[in-house]
């Protein structure tokens, strides 16, 4: 076992209900990273405000049922080192959305994880203030719970893949338990639970959750205050479940700032080459920075290669790329079939079919069908929501590429 020293967290420490340590998502989209880390700190300081109504802002009676926090604050303690406010807001609002399911050995409960979230712009001297408040059946397990772990903020916000910080709960909760294992459960149950996507998501094969999530997160956990090691149940030659086991780590007296929850920088790079927003945050949450980052490098030097047929939609090939890990295959020394797959990727998520070139033709007749200033209004509205589109469009409107992606815009949008 690992005797190096590590940090000495700040006391910012919290119960987090034993019931709740291990939530698989039912419905409402995906638990991302971000969404994770601000979930923990809302429950620390409902701990620490102890009730609701402290700080509530002047103005209707129901904000004394809520407790408040500067959003300022929020997100320090999520480590959100961002002036994207937008986002962080977006995240709080999104959790309303996310209904997760829980298994122990008192029963089977679904729940929301926040009830409710107001949001009130500051002014003049007062910050900005959010609000939020919980369901009613779970306030009290989850601001004074009997059977909890003990975690701290400091740990929870240094780790940076949605895997990491999802395995260090489940796994810090049996640090102290005799046997030092956790529970035995199929790997596809761990998929869910590190992930955050929702139970009906498919699952890719367990050789590519190994490498792409499990891997990670125990790479990760190493600069935690626990050691964990997995163990596979086999059946045969096939891995039917997993457990880990746990054990706690010295620590050393420096305390480290962690390093940012979310790289927006990176996000909106993804948004850029015309991938939605929520869809380039559950990217950065499933995936590991530094291969995203390739990725793009990727995608970027394969759209300017002028010798290779045109990518027709960049996002499309983003996704392939992605999905088929070309950045892996380039580091390794083999060549990604870029040309033949950006075909391939066209014909699954593109115009290549004769029913989608219909759908497209159909799209453009009703945009060539409009007035002049509304054909304006909306073209204006795809370039600014597609921005690898930009400089072609400056050069000619009426390009086959602009007039492609302006027809997979209109369906993908459902302007018409």
């Amino acid at each position: 076992m690992g005797k190096e020293n590590l940090p000495v967290p700040q006391k910012k420490e919290f119960k987090k209900a034993n019931e709740i340590i291990a939530p698989r998502v039912a419905r409402g989209g995906s638990l991302s990273l971000l969404g994770r880390k601000v979930f923990n700190v809302l429950l620390y300081h409902t701990q620490r405000l102890g009730a609701p109504g402290d700080l509530a802002p002047e103005g209707a009676e129901v904000f004394k049922s809520l407790y408040w926090l500067p959003l300022s604050e929020l997100a320090k303690d999520a480590a959100f080192n961002s002036d994207d406010a937008a986002l962080l807001k977006d995240t709080l609002l999104k959790l309303q959305d996310i209904k997760i399911i829980t298994d122990s050995t008192k029963g089977f409960s679904s729940d929301v994880l926040v009830a409710s979230v107001k949001i009130i712009p500051g002014e003049r001297k007062r910050p900005t203030m959010v609000g939020w408040g919980l369901h009613p059946a779970t306030e009290e397990i989850l601001r004074s719970p009997e059977f909890f772990t003990r975690l701290s903020l400091y740990y929870l916000t240094s780790l940076k893949t949605n895997a990491g910080a999802a395995l260090y709960e489940n796994c810090k909760r049996y640090a102290t338990n005799p046997s030092h294992l956790t529970r035995r459960e199929p790997w596809e149950w761990w998929h869910e639970v590190l992930t955050g996507t929702p139970i009906a998501t498919e699952k890719p094969e367990y050789k590519y959750f190994k490498r792409d999530t499990l891997k990670p997160a125990l790479a990760e956990i190493e600069t935690t205050d626990i050691q964990v090691e997995m163990v596979e149940h086999k059946n045969g030659r096939r891995v039917t479940d997993l457990q880990f086991k746990v054990f706690l780590r010295a620590q050393g007296s420096l305390e480290l700032p962690p390093p940012p929850v979310i790289d927006t920088a990176l996000i909106k790079r993804i948004v850029d080459i015309g991938i939605y927003p929520k869809e380039a945050e559950d990217l950065f949450a499933k995936h590991d920075e530094q291969f995203l980052v390739k990725t793009l490098d990727l995608v970027s030097a394969r759209a300017r290669d002028s010798s290779l047929s045109p990518i027709t939609s960049i996002a499309a090939f983003f996704r392939t790329a992605v999905k088929r890990r070309y950045a892996d295959a380039k580091q390794a020394g083999t060549r990604p079939q870029t040309d033949i797959e950006t075909k391939q990727a066209l014909q699954i998520d593109s115009p290549a079919s004769n029913e989608k070139r219909e759908k497209i033709d159909a799209a453009l007749k009703w945009f060539d069908d409009h007035a002049e200033d509304e054909r304006q209004r909306v073209f204006s509205s795809f370039v600014s929501q597609t921005p690898f589109i930009r400089a072609h469009a400056a050069k000619s409107k009426k390009s086959p590429m602009v007039r492609q992606a302006l027809g997979v815009w209109l369906i993908d949008s459902g302007i018409c």
